[in-house]
């Protein structure tokens, strides 16, 4: 299958490149498609970790306010499994360590490659890598974390299998890149050994 990008500029260019294009695409059935517009968000790589606490199994999470997330009945802080984008060089598993360490204080010997996936490939170019981090003591429950260059101000705490599940079940973990995080740990990983 292929895609003739016909036209490309950008319109917008401050911490995100928002590109307009004008392309044609291979159909199923092995004609092209009518010349047509689209719209992309040029964001780049990001990581996402599950932290898993070696001797009790439980999971770190984060908590963090999220403006965008803000709505009339909604305050935007979210639970999260800690994430961040991939610097310049950097390797996805590289920015699982530099995440893990900054957002929960911790550092692993032992991270794994999960899967990774798009988070909105309808609009965004971003593609989430997902690893799983296995760490000693979990984190003092409540303590802060973040990076104070990038304005974090995070809560931490280590929750158990039941106590995620039920966070998910009654809406209280809505970040999609925790949701699928988690419920492929506990659906694919775990299921698996």
């Amino acid at each position: 299958m292929k895609c003739e990008i016909l036209s490309s500029e950008t319109v917008f260019n401050e911490y995100i490149l928002v590109e307009k294009t004008n392309l044609r695409w291979e159909k199923f059935d092995g004609n092209m498609s009518p010349e047509s517009i689209r719209f992309v968000v040029r964001r780049g790589d990001s990581v996402g970790v599950v932290p898993v606490c070696r001797e009790s199994g439980r999971i770190v999470l984060v908590k963090q306010f999220r403006f965008p997330a803000v709505r009339d009945d909604e305050d935007g802080y979210l639970w999260e499994i800690p994430a961040g984008m991939l610097d310049r060089d950097e390797e996805p598993v590289e920015t699982a360590a530099r995440e893990l360490f900054e957002e929960i204080g911790v550092s692993s010997e032992e991270i794994e490659t999960l899967t990774s996936y798009y988070l909105s490939p309808g609009l965004l170019d971003e593609r989430m890598h997902l690893y799983l981090a296995q760490i000693g003591e979990c984190p003092q429950i409540g303590a802060a974390g973040g990076n104070p260059d990038e304005h974090e101000d995070l809560l931490v705490q280590a929750f158990s299998k039941d106590e995620i599940l039920a966070m998910i079940a009654q809406h209280e973990i809505i970040d999609a890149k925790s949701l699928a995080g988690l419920l492929y740990y506990f659906s694919v990983y775990l299921s698996s050994r």
